[in-house]
């Protein structure tokens, strides 16, 4: 069933009260930025207020904000999307280890959820190579595709016992990995599901940057953007699984 007017037509009558509401008849919209929070968006106006939206643009709040994955109050647009952008496991208080990461290398840490049967993994693996003795590549493995799981809660298994052989069998794709037995695995395995669900992991591989910068699929130049420079893109086709 066809809409009676575009989305566009539906922030017409928002946008004209917005003004209204906050004070000034001249107040408008400036800019917007999606937050990671569903159906909400930050929103700057022309006089420098600082708002959130509904994707409707039926319902506007005002007040402070706070962004308690960071710990700070939100003040300008342009720190909202940086901070959207970033995700800082230390003031979360989160040890990987207890999502069953493998680790490969030294140096700062680099986060990476993957799936032991993405082929964008696969190359991202190939691209760990020349960095091991630059930093510390946390692997954690996530089952995207359905067929995924089985072979995921082995490795987590395994890792019980033997990290190493874990890490080896990720990382070669190996297909000899005992199958789990009873619940071995099975917490690891939950808990990273909840926390790739809390951090909106939509496909693999989902690497987080000693920064604490994210990033969707693997990146095409992946010194260079955990360098901070803006060459790592995704290649066209791999946005991840």
């Amino acid at each position: 069933m066809a809409l009676a007017a575009p989305p566009h037509a539906l922030w017409a009558e928002p946008a004209a009260t917005l003004g209204t509401i906050l004070g000034s008849s001249d107040t408008a919209i400036r800019r917007m930025a999606r937050l990671p929070v569903g159906g909400l968006q930050a929103v700057e106006t022309n006089d420098g207020q600082l708002i959130f939206m509904s994707d409707t643009g039926r319902y506007v709040v005002r007040g402070k904000a706070y962004d308690l994955w960071h710990g700070v109050a939100l003040t300008s647009l342009a720190q909202a999307e940086d901070l959207a952008g970033r995700i800082d496991l230390k003031h979360l208080k989160l040890d990987v280890a207890d999502l069953g990461a493998l680790d490969l290398g030294t140096g700062p840490d680099v986060v990476a959820f993957v799936d032991p049967q993405c082929p964008h993994c696969a190359a991202f693996f190939k691209d760990l190579a020349s960095l091991a003795d630059r930093y510390r590549f946390r692997l954690i493995a996530l089952p995207i595709a359905e067929d995924s799981q089985s072979e995921v809660l082995a490795l987590h298994c395994l890792a019980t016992t033997d990290r190493a052989a874990a890490l080896a069998a990720l990382l070669e794709h190996r297909a000899d990995v005992p199958v789990a037995t009873g619940t071995c695995g099975q917490q690891t395995a939950q808990r990273t599901l909840i926390t790739a669900q809390m951090f909106g992991v939509r496909g693999t591989p989902f690497v987080i940057a000693p920064d604490g910068r994210i990033h969707q699929g693997r990146p095409d130049d992946l010194i260079g953007w955990l360098a901070g420079t803006p060459t790592g893109t995704p290649k066209a086709g791999e946005g991840g699984q």
